[in-house]
């Protein structure tokens, strides 16, 4: 409804926020929230412990806490507040990183033939005790002044809630603490209030955190040696606790000890709240189950069971007769059954081909209920009408984005990441032991012939929130249909296009994509440049690399009037969109400082092949960049 708002709606909407901002008043109603309780599956529905609650908040509320939220994220990130090691709601980072560091450090252990020992923390009701008053004070400590941080203590201040249960509401209650449940700002409050956890921990231990799923890890020869560093490290994260309203659950709180030595050794013994930490063979983390000889078959056999019950939503919806088409049957089979086996594939796919053959039996019998199939088709048929790789393919494929995701961002705390020679030497030594995430991707890349490719960094905090950005660009030829529409008549349309823009200087820009090189070239008026790519790189890639290569040629020249033409309406739909492709942030960028030294730069698209003369001698330079 707020989208489809008009023009005077959307200002009247934009001035309450104004008001708001700057008289530090906020609305009784949006400190409303109504819950919903869900419950947990598996757990007795008689307790109202086993309820998990959804906050229904204000969407006038939310809209204005997402414009907040993304100048905070944008200060926390631009300044680097926020550890590295913390992954939970933030741009560019997901759950995978912290199960990638703690499979890195496993793998590494075992080649060394060393002990690691990690404490899995969980801590109670973490939103709901998170103190205000604090995350107040982490504000102020990071200099932040003015309307946001009080914005947020009127936010926080005098929260009120009612439970709905089918079409009965409760009176209202006061949440006399924690962050509101539902809130778009409450997550980056919480991971601000709960940042300050690393900084108590002594150098020798490893620490990643999800949200309010920590773990810690120690790796050594020595179990006494390991368990006082851990003990250490416990005992600083209690008085952390108590300093800042948190409380760790010592039920749920649990130790793996991962070790591949065949020689008996004490368990180790770790207290917490007075508590031994109970030491168990395998504990789920982030979905994700972790066996203390890393063998992942738990977390597959697991896994199986519950793909087992989606496959019968396959069972009942293909029929021979009255069943669905092939394609609404892959749509389900991806959303219900393919993306629980995608996900932490990367890491769980070091697992030996006994175990992950599990797999492939789900994979095969799901694409022959899509197909109608026979028991007796080949598999590589299957994977050729559904068009589906084999899973095996497929978490290469998964391993070599999420690879490359690690190599283009610079926050990212394995963006540097690079095995010692030393473990390169003893991973050769010892080829029993299954190699690290990092080995195992870098052979995939050599494997494909892509290992000298370069990837470039994708700037994931650029653009300043509170400025509007993306290039609209000019299309006079949006009302002719290229099939049906003469050259002869683009050709009149953009003589008269051109008319208007006299005064603009014209650049033309293209992009050549064929099975041995992609290049592009920019056309200027007294000279033409062309340039080759990787073979590997996309069409898109060539096109809007032409674009950004022109407003560099650009900036070398004094301020006057560009336009720059392209025919490819992809990226210049990317560049209005803020897409973000790595390439589009830099042309945003490059764009913004252009114009502050005084150019005017427009962009256009021109169709292609119809005989307009600067674009034919893009495209032939494109072509020819090889020579």
């Amino acid at each position: 409804m707020i989208k489809h708002l008009s023009n005077s709606s959307l200002q009247n909407l934009l001035h309450l926020y104004n008001r708001i901002w700057h008289e530090h008043r906020f609305p009784s109603s949006w400190q409303q929230a109504i819950i919903i309780p869900i419950p947990k599956p598996g757990k007795d529905p008689s307790n109202p412990l086993n309820y998990r609650p959804i906050g229904l908040t204000d969407c006038l509320c939310k809209l204005m806490e997402k414009m907040v939220n993304r100048r905070l994220v944008y200060y926390l990130e631009h300044n680097k507040i926020l550890s590295p090691f913390q992954s939970g709601f933030r741009p560019g980072r997901c759950t995978i990183d912290n199960l990638l560091a703690l499979e890195t450090d496993i793998r590494t252990t075992f080649v060394k033939r060393q002990h690691l020992v990690a404490i899995f923390f969980v801590i109670e009701k973490a939103y709901d005790r998170t103190w205000r008053y604090g995350i107040l004070q982490d504000l102020f400590n990071c200099n932040l002044r003015g309307n946001l941080p009080i914005f947020i203590q009127n936010f926080l201040r005098l929260r009120l809630f009612r439970v709905k249960v089918g079409y009965q509401l409760s009176d209202l209650f006061i949440q006399e603490e924690g962050v509101p449940q539902g809130s778009v700002l409450s997550v980056t409050l919480f991971a601000l209030k709960i940042n300050s956890i690393f900084k108590h921990l002594q150098p020798s231990i490893k620490s990643f955190l999800y949200v309010d799923d920590l773990y810690i890890s120690c790796p050594g020869d020595n179990m006494g040696f390991i368990e006082r560093q851990l003990q250490i490290a416990v005992n600083k994260l209690t008085q952390w606790s108590s300093l800042n309203g948190f409380t760790f659950s010592t039920s749920k709180t649990s130790c793996v000890h991962f070790c591949r030595k065949r020689r008996l050794h004490p368990e180790p013994e770790i207290k917490l709240y007075g508590q031994v930490i109970n030491v168990v063979s395998e504990v789920k983390f982030l979905g994700i189950i972790f066996d203390k000889k890393l063998t992942f078959l738990p977390h597959v056999l697991q896994l199986r069971k519950k793909l087992d019950r989606a496959l019968n939503i396959l069972k009942v919806l293909s029929n021979t007769f009255w069943g669905a088409s092939l394609l609404s049957l892959l749509r389900v089979y991806r959303a219900a059954i393919l993306s629980k086996i995608d996900y932490g594939c990367t890491i769980y796919g070091s697992a030996r081909q006994g175990v992950l053959q599990k797999l492939n039996t789900i994979h095969h019998s799901a694409l022959r209920l899509c197909s109608g199939a026979f028991r007796t088709s080949p598999v590589e048929s299957l994977y050729v009408e559904c068009h589906e790789p084999s899973l095996e393919y497929r978490r290469q494929m998964l391993t070599l984005h999420y690879f490359s995701k690690i190599l283009t961002n610079p926050n990212h705390p394995y963006f540097n990441y690079k095995q010692s020679r030393f473990l390169q030497r003893l991973q050769d030594a010892r080829p029993s032991v299954v190699p690290s995430f990092f080995t195992r991707a870098a052979g995939f890349l050599h494997d494909l012939n892509l290992d000298t490719a370069q990837l470039l960094p994708n700037p994931v905090i650029l653009l300043t929130p509170w400025i509007p950005h993306g290039l609209k660009f000019l299309n006079p030829f949006e009302n002719y249909d290229k099939t049906n529409t003469a050259s002869d008549i683009y050709l009149q349309l953009f003589t008269h296009h051109r008319e208007l823009y006299h005064h603009f200087i014209p650049v033309f820009t293209d992009g050549s994509k064929s099975s041995t090189q992609t290049s592009f070239a920019c056309v200027f008026i007294n000279s033409t440049l062309s340039f080759q790519l990787h073979p590997s790189c996309s069409i898109f890639t060539a096109e809007i690399r032409a674009i950004l290569h022109s407003l560099s040629e650009i900036s070398n020249y004094p301020a006057d009037n560009y336009i720059i033409y392209s025919d490819s309406l992809s990226v210049l739909q990317a560049l209005s969109s803020l897409h973000r492709h790595p390439l589009a942030f830099s042309i945003l960028d490059l764009h913004d400082r252009l114009v502050c030294k005084g150019f005017s730069i427009l962009l256009c698209w021109v169709p292609s092949h119809v005989g307009i003369s600067g674009n034919e001698i893009a495209d032939i330079a494109a072509k020819n960049a090889s020579a």
